[in-house]
């Protein structure tokens, strides 16, 4: 398979996830005036969704405060630390298996193969698409460069999620 070939490849296989980082990452200067716009109205209502969530939680804690005036006749004591709420467990977000699932394409094995196989199929691309294979070429020698850095950063990832750190 030619370099040209596995580049194509690779970017097939990683299109929803650039095109959701670019979504997701665009900067100021990249957007229309009508997305930026959207973007910006987007915005301002998760705002005033987050404002309108901690007003009513704040109204039912002093509510809540109230009641315990009125029953006992006192101030309520302050939360002890213990007492306070605690944040929810973070899940790991949604795209999380896409993530793997890309990680793999990068590497071509097939989702959820062991460790062994993901090492294999590492070495075996490092191999082919090392940039010291393409010194004589400098636009191939910079492909190939930023080639191996996304096949050593999609190891490095799956090792830490497969293996629980580097194995070496």
């Amino acid at each position: 398979m030619s370099l040209g070939k596995r580049i194509l490849d690779l970017a097939r296989a990683n299109l929803n996830a650039l095109l959701e980082k670019a979504a997701g990452d665009t900067s100021v200067d990249e957007l229309t005036d009508e997305e930026l716009e959207a973007e910006l109205a987007r915005r301002r209502e998760l705002r005033k969704r987050e404002e309108a969530e901690r007003k009513s939680r704040e109204s039912a804690e002093q509510a809540a405060r109230d009641r315990y005036t009125q029953r006992t006749g006192q101030a309520p004591p302050p939360p002890r630390p213990s007492q306070k709420r605690k944040a929810p467990p973070r899940t790991p977000p949604p795209s999380s298996e896409k993530r793997l699932r890309d990680l793999y394409a990068q590497l071509e094995v097939p989702y959820g193969a062991p460790f062994d196989e993901v090492k294999k199929s590492f070495r075996r691309l490092m191999r082919k698409y090392h940039p010291d294979l393409h010194v004589g070429n400098p636009e191939k020698h910079k492909v190939a460069t930023q080639l191996t850095m996304s096949l050593t950063q999609a190891y490095n990832e799956l090792e830490i999620h497969l293996v629980g750190g580097p194995n070496r």
